[in-house]
């Protein structure tokens, strides 16, 4: 049987990489970030994405709430093709400590993608 296609991730890839345009993998890598931390936010948050920047803390953005930063975490893991075996050291519930702000999230997943062309 052939390779399932996840033709929503595909469709994301592609818009991600337009938009990124030539400024190449660390501004895409941003977007992605940026995206799926959008896509998690809590309603009650008041600030909307154009207030995302690498300074945002996580935990505020968040709440606190660890499953659904765990969430954000597994889509961007995937979207990049990411072991799950390279976030093994993080320690349940001390996601925030590790992650502090977006671009915490951002340079984790630019070490991981780099590591993979290696």
């Amino acid at each position: 049987m052939g390779e399932l296609i996840n033709f929503e991730k595909r469709r994301a890839k592609k818009e991600l990489k337009d938009s990124a345009g030539n400024k190449g993998i660390v501004y895409e890598i941003y977007l992605a970030v940026v995206k799926y931390v959008n896509e998690h936010l809590q309603e009650e948050y008041e600030k909307p994405i154009e207030n995302l920047n690498t300074k945002t803390h996580l935990r505020l953005v968040y709440q606190g709430d660890h499953e659904r930063f765990q969430s954000t975490l597994n889509e961007l893991l995937e979207y990049w093709e990411i072991p799950q075996d390279y976030i093994t050291n993080i320690p349940d519930g001390e996601e925030f400590e590790v992650f502090q702000t977006v671009g915490d999230l951002c340079t984790f997943i630019d070490k991981c993608v780099r590591k993979q062309q290696m």
